[in-house]
């Protein structure tokens, strides 16, 4: 598995008010969750307003191209 880690401590959102869809608007979290689910991996997203944002992206080794 390769697992990126990005993490900011700028002012943060609420995931949960997040787009479920990549067709809606939003931050384009979406749509990267759609490309690591097609590889079999995984997108985790945590942020609270005023604290920063922490996105991990997992992806298996050997995954689909």
């Amino acid at each position: 598995e390769v697992v990126l880690d990005v993490s900011d401590d700028g002012h943060g959102f609420d995931p949960a008010a997040l787009p479920d869809s990549p067709v809606e608007r939003g931050h384009g979290l979406p749509a990267m969750r759609a490309r690591l689910r097609a590889l079999g991996g995984t997108l985790t997203v945590e942020s609270r307003p005023d604290e920063g944002t922490v996105v991990s992206a997992a992806v298996p080794l050997g995954a689909p191209r």
